[in-house]
C-alpha cells in the first residue's frame, strides 16, 4: 500500500473514531441517569434527623411586603421593617401601626427603652415607640452600607458591609472606635464579607459578637476593641457553615447561646455560648428558596423569623422535654 492511501486510511480512520466518541459523549451528557462525580449537589444534607429538631413552628402571620429590611422584638411586639415603612405587630399577627419613613431600610434594633434603631444604607435614624422621628445621624460617606445594629446603653454598635468594619458609636453618631480592622500583631485578621450579610450582636454579659462570614466564624471583641475569642466550623453539615457569606443572620439568648439563620441552604439552628451545635430550630424543608431569614428573639426563648420567601412572620417556641 501506497503512502498516499496508508495517509487517507489513517484520516478515514481517524474521523470514524472522532465519529463515535462524539456520538458516545453526547449520548451521555444528555442521558438522565449518568452520574457526575463533580455535581454540586447537596440535597443530603436538606436531611435533618428529626430527633435533632428542638423546636417548633407556634405561629405565624402574613406581612404582605416585597422588600424587606429585618425584624426585631421587644416585649410584647414584633417590629418589622420594610424597605420604606415600619410595621409593629402583636404575636397574634394584629397590626399596632405602620409608619412611613424617609429613605430606604436596611436593618432595625430596638433598646432597652423600646427605642427603634434603624439602619438607611449609609446612616441611622432613631424612632420613639411610637413611631415619631427622634434621631438622624450624618451620613457615613458613599461606600457605607449598614447591615446591622445592635444597642448596649449608650453604645450603639454599626456592622458596614461596604467597609467591612464594625462601628462603636455614641447616640448622636460619633464614632467611638472602630472594631475588627486587619491587625497582625493583635490576631485580628479582619472580617471578610463577600456580599451584604455581615450582622453583630450583644451578649449578655455586655460583649460585641460579629459574623465574619466570609470565614464563617463568629468573633467576640473586648470593650478596647481587641479580639477576645472566636468560634466557628466550615461545613455543608449541619453542625457548621458553608457558601458565601454564613451565618446570614444570628441574635443572642439570655444564656448567652446562639440562634443562627442560613442563605443558600436556608435552616435555623441552636448552638451553646461556646460554638458548641445543639440542634435545630427549623430545618430546610421548612423554607422554600435561598434567602436566609432575619431573626430575632425574645425572653422566652421563641424565635421570631422574617420569612422573606413566605411574607411571612413566624414564630417557633422549644419543644417541652
Amino acid at each position: 500500500m501506497n503512502r498516499k492511501l496508508v495517509n487517507i486510511v489513517l484520516i478515514v480512520l481517524a474521523v470514524a473514531i472522532v465519529v463515535i466518541i462524539g456520538k458516545d459523549f453526547i449520548g451521555k451528557k444528555a442521558g438522565k441517569n449518568i452520574e457526575n462525580p463533580y455535581e454540586y449537589n447537596i440535597d443530603e444534607y436538606r436531611k435533618v434527623d428529626s430527633t435533632k429538631i428542638l423546636y417548633f413552628e407556634k405561629t405565624h402571620f402574613p406581612v404582605k411586603v416585597h422588600d424587606w429590611a429585618g425584624v426585631a422584638v421587644s416585649d410584647s411586639t414584633i417590629v418589622v421593617a420594610t424597605d420604606n415603612h415600619l410595621l409593629k405587630f402583636d404575636y397574634s399577627g394584629k397590626q399596632i401601626f405602620s409608619k412611613q419613613l424617609i429613605d430606604t431600610v436596611s436593618c432595625v434594633a430596638i433598646d432597652e427603652n423600646r427605642q427603634i434603631w434603624i439602619g438607611i444604607s449609609d446612616y441611622v435614624v432613631m424612632y420613639d415607640q411610637n413611631g415619631t422621628l427622634v434621631k438622624r445621624w450624618n451620613s457615613f460617606g458613599d461606600r457605607a452600607l449598614f447591615t446591622s445594629l445592635a444597642v448596649s446603653g449608650e453604645n450603639i454598635y454599626v456592622a458596614d458591609a461596604g467597609n467591612r468594619i464594625v462601628y462603636q458609636c455614641n447616640t448622636n453618631g460619633q464614632i467611638v472606635q472602630k472594631i475588627g480592622e486587619q491587625n497582625d500583631q493583635k490576631g485580628i485578621s479582619g472580617f471578610v464579607i463577600p456580599s451584604p450579610y455581615f450582622d453583630v450582636a450583644i451578649d449578655d454579659n455586655g460583649f460585641l459578637w460579629a459574623a465574619n462570614t466570609g470565614r464563617h466564624v463568629f468573633e467576640n471583641y473586648n470593650e478596647d476593641g481587641s479580639l477576645r475569642t472566636s468560634w466557628g466550623l466550615t461545613s455543608f453539615k449541619i453542625e457548621g457553615f458553608s457558601g458565601c457569606c454564613n451565618p446570614a443572620h444570628f441574635a443572642i439568648l439570655e444564656d448567652n447561646s446562639f440562634i443562627t439563620s442560613e442563605k443558600g441552604m436556608p435552616r435555623i439552628k441552636l448552638y451553646d455560648q461556646h460554638g458548641q451545635f445543639i440542634g435545630v430550630v427549623a430545618p430546610p424543608d421548612a423554607f422554600s428558596g435561598s434567602l436566609a431569614p432575619d431573626i430575632a428573639v425574645d425572653k422566652q426563648h421563641r424565635v421570631i423569623a422574617l420569612d422573606f420567601t413566605k411574607q411571612q412572620v413566624r414564630i417557633f417556641e422549644k419543644k417541652k422535654e
